[in-house]
């Protein structure tokens, strides 16, 4: 009778069990997901952690800017300001308190609408990122050049709450670029319109005309016997003398003629309104008796007389070239009958033509008769004294007229085709001269080079330059090609597909006669070049000009800043040398070193002073 009892008992001993085994379960359970949830707990707090000082670190850095900050609200159509950083204060002159809750428009007030504001109201209005440059009037009613970028900030749907714009002051570079444009444009010596302003104004007088059937003149003027008063007055006097000259040209033509500079001594007259040849002889010879009238210089009186040739559209050409070719012919007629008069161009004066293809004619042959050889100049390191390198420059030595100089014969190879073998023995003989003295042992002298414009257009350039580093077996650093910017601008997309081939051979390339040419800062970044090489017009006014002064510090500092070595050109005196070195010029090369010498003499020059510790 035991057996139901202790069956009860087994029972309620099972199910205690059972309920123990349930509850340790649940505690359990409940103890996991405790420790779950504190650990969540703990992950989000260090996430929220995490977010807060990124947060903090990013309004740190919005504060510290250097730039303009500015944060609108994209939910407002005039774009109400609701946060600027200090710098936005810098810039502009304005308090945060005076401008939060305002439409964005209240900083382009009093300025004229401009295309830059026009895209950055569009780029608010179509909730996309926009960039442009613009004036801007700060509170105190000075004007600047500014940079602005606009960015949209979207929340995790992609939709557009707020816009945050980057302010930065542009002034000192478009000031700098502008004055670069105008030495691009204008003679540096007299301030007038140089050769490529020259052709501009034509070309537009040509449009003008044809459209109206009217004349246009041009007229060259050459100074006579200029060079002898040069040589006994001094470079400076004559200088001095040139501009005195331009100044009386302007005075004597009329408001809406044109007077450029487009040679040492020589002038171009560009007029219209001019009925008939009688009138525009009129207009050339008050010029003449402006000039004809005495000079003073040192206290002395200068007598100086010119000499001008008036060639007309569309009676001898209709283009600016032509008009000009015409002209100079009449001019050297001129000077042929006497000087100090003038002349207008005739058919019959093609002498000077036939004497041109003279000239071609003898060229060709000098190519064979070996009558052309190399000069080079030192190029030295300004910290050291250091003869490092040299640039080849091609002479003539003609069997009549002695030796000429590149200025006397470049242009017309230039024309006529004969600069593409001339160029290219030139780079052949220069490449070979340096890995001679190379392997001589003066070192690893870098010899630069000039390309033509033709040269550099040949799409075998890369090949070619390959191909003779073989043959000489130069190092390819060893070697640097001279572009001027100019030639660079051509056709730029192409100048830079040329440049990265020849980089990636190893080849130095350098911007010859900076200032002279195109001038854009924004394309000087585009090039893959090495040297900037600052014209000698800009180098021969330091110490006389400060804004000449200014402008080569300017162009030594935004080189460096762009990882550019610095060659100044056209170095002849001490200050000259002392200015350069004092402002970080890396090279020179100029007269106060050396002129450019023969082989055998540059190698003895090196060796000497290598001897005496350079």
């Amino acid at each position: 009778m035991r057996a139901p009892a202790d069956t009860g008992s087994a029972l309620a001993v099972l199910t205690r069990l059972a309920v123990g085994f349930v509850a340790a379960a649940y505690v359990h359970g409940r103890m996991q997901r405790t420790r779950l949830i504190e650990r969540l707990v703990e992950e989000r707090t260090a996430d929220l952690d995490r977010t807060s000082e990124a947060l903090r670190l990013h309004q740190r850095a919005i504060e510290s800017s250097a730039n303009s900050v500015t944060l609108i609200d994209a939910h407002t159509p005039e774009g109400t300001i609701i946060h600027v950083n200090p710098a936005f204060t810098r810039l502009h002159g304005y308090e945060a308190e005076e401008v939060l809750g305002l439409p964005l428009e209240i900083l382009a007030s009093g300025v004229d609408d401009q295309p830059g504001l026009h895209e950055l109201r569009n780029a608010i209005a179509e909730k996309r990122e926009g960039h442009a440059m613009f004036q801007v009037r700060r509170r105190d009613g000075t004007l600047y050049y500014e940079e602005a970028y606009l960015a949209p900030v979207k929340d995790e749907h992609g939709v557009t709450d707020y816009f945050v714009i980057f302010e930065y002051d542009v002034t000192t570079a478009k000031q700098y670029e502008a004055a670069l444009e105008h030495r691009a444009r204008h003679d540096m010596l007299t301030g007038l319109p140089n050769r490529v302003a020259l052709a501009d104004r034509i070309d537009r007088a040509l449009a003008f005309a044809r459209a109206d059937a009217a004349p246009v003149w041009v007229a060259v003027l050459d100074l006579d016997y200029f060079k002898h008063v040069n040589d006994s007055l001094g470079a400076a006097a004559g200088d001095r003398l040139l501009r005195q000259a331009g100044e009386r040209m302007l005075a004597a033509v009329g408001p809406t003629d044109t007077v450029a500079r487009t040679g040492d001594d020589e002038f171009v007259l560009l007029f219209e309104n001019r009925a008939d040849e009688r009138h525009a002889a009129a207009t050339v010879a008050k010029v003449l008796a402006a000039i004809a009238e005495p000079f003073s210089e040192d206290g002395q009186r200068v007598f100086l007389t010119c000499s001008a040739g008036i060639a007309g559209y569309p009676g001898d050409g209709g283009d600016a070239d032509s008009l000009v070719k015409y002209a100079q012919i009449a001019m050297y007629r001129a000077k042929e009958s006497g000087r100090n008069t003038v002349r207008f161009y005739l058919p019959s004066m093609n002498e000077r033509a036939r004497e041109r293809l003279a000239m071609v004619d003898a060229m060709r042959h000098a190519m064979n008769a070996e009558e052309f050889e190399l000069h080079y100049q030192p190029q030295v390191d300004l910290a050291s004294g250091a003869v490092i390198g040299m640039e080849a420059l091609v002479r003539w030595r003609h069997p009549q007229m002695g030796m000429m100089r590149p200025d006397r014969f470049i242009s017309l190879a230039e024309e006529t085709g004969l600069i593409v073998p001339l160029g290219t023995w030139v780079l052949r003989a220069a490449c070979a001269q340096a890995a001679a003295w190379q392997r001589a042992g003066l070192g690893p002298l870098r010899v630069a080079v000039n390309l033509s414009s033709r040269q550099f257009r040949d799409a075998g350039l890369p090949e070619l330059i390959a191909q003779i580093l073989r043959e000489t077996a130069l190092p390819s650093t060893s070697l640097e090609i001279e572009l001027t910017e100019s030639l660079m601008m051509e056709d730029v997309d192409t100048a830079v597909a040329t440049m990265r081939a020849l980089k990636a051979m190893g080849v130095h390339l350098s911007i010859d006669d900076f200032g002279t040419g195109y001038s854009s800062l924004s394309y000087l970044k585009r090039f893959p070049v090495d040297v900037l090489k600052i014209d000698q017009s800009f180098v021969r006014d330091i110490g006389n000009d400060a804004s000449s002064s200014a402008m080569v510090a300017a162009m030594i500092s935004l080189s460096h800043e762009l990882g550019l070595r610095v060659i100044a050109e056209g170095v002849e005196t001490r200050a000259q040398w002392d200015y350069l070195l004092g402002r970080g010029c890396d090279e020179v090369q100029g007269y106060y070193f050396s002129r450019p010498l023969r082989g055998r003499d540059f190698e003895q020059m090196v060796r000497a002073r290598r001897a005496d510790g350079h």
